[in-house]
């Protein structure tokens, strides 16, 4: 009869030693308070997943399929499969059709967007799943301000105001949207989330037309800005840039995109102004690491 060279207990110890070793790496990595930002690879569109504090996950857009995943494996903790906020910044599918995966393999406590509705069938597919799962919805909008542990989220754009003479109610539009003749890429959630002194701007795919609403607002001014429209030469601008003033600028990009973004015309704009550019058709996944000074 055929030996198992292995014997059951050495089976054993090497079990019992894997466990081990996946205890030591998981209270490691727990006892670390640092936050963790990662502009995911997500091809063409936009993703980006935030563990502030080593507590508090979220997720700001998921890019169009389910590249998000291989992102989150590889940096949310493989024991937490809760996700705190989720944010859509305006409903286009390479910004929410990655959430359509994770919402089958997460869960998701709120979401944020905007109030704009999107006719199509991958949209109306989310907030089927978001309305079964009974998760809570808000539509947060300029003016606001938002305390998520220790970071503080402040809301640029959209303002009430442009909501309101943009957007009209149509009987078969989803409870809680409205429908409109604009652009839907000019109803964008623009945001900051400040983790520690660290400003991050999120733009979506804000045109030059709502940065030119925000020439006002001293408070984009940031340490790292997410380029918008991937760095489309229909997004950022000249004057809205040396307001947020960032050292980084991340471009989330499809490498070899049909779009030919980024424009050549938005990388000389960001050399001009001595801003470090990074992007995920280039780099791939692009992380940054923010300590929390207030970790003894």
């Amino acid at each position: 009869m055929f030996k198992s060279p292995i014997s059951k207990l050495s089976l054993t110890l090497s079990i019992l030693f894997s466990l081990l070793i996946v205890i030591l790496i998981s209270l490691s990595s727990s006892l670390s308070s640092e936050t963790t930002v990662v502009f995911c690879d997500v091809g063409q569109g936009d993703g980006a997943y935030i563990r502030i504090n080593n507590r508090i996950d979220l997720v700001i857009d998921a890019g169009p399929g389910r590249k998000i995943l291989d992102c989150l494996g590889k940096y949310m903790p493989f024991y937490d499969r809760s996700i705190e906020l989720a944010i859509i910044s305006h409903p286009q599918k390479d910004h929410f059709g990655g959430f359509l995966y994770i919402l089958d393999r997460y869960d998701i406590k709120k979401f944020w967007m905007n109030q704009v509705y999107n006719s199509s069938r991958s949209f109306a597919e989310l907030l089927e799943k978001i309305d079964a799962k009974r998760i809570v919805l808000e539509f947060p909008k300029a003016g606001e301000k938002f305390t998520i542990t220790e970071a503080e989220v402040e809301v640029f754009w959209p303002s009430e105001d442009f909501l309101a003479e943009n957007t009209f109610v149509e009987a078969k539009t989803h409870k809680f949207f409205r429908q409109t003749g604009v652009d839907l890429n000019d109803f964008s959630l623009v945001f900051s989330v400040d983790v520690s002194g660290i400003k991050m701007l999120f733009t979506g795919d804000a045109s030059a037309f709502v940065l030119n609403k925000l020439l006002n607002q001293s408070k984009i001014k940031s340490n790292i800005m997410k380029v918008p429209h991937h760095g489309s030469k229909n997004g950022l601008t000249v004057e809205s840039l040396k307001l947020a003033n960032p050292t980084y600028g991340v471009i989330s990009v499809g490498k070899n995109n049909s779009y030919g973004h980024p424009s050549e015309d938005i990388l000389y704009m960001l050399e001009a102004q001595s801003v470090k550019t990074r992007r995920t058709d280039i780099e791939g996944d692009i992380i940054f690491k923010i300590p929390n000074p207030n970790f003894q």
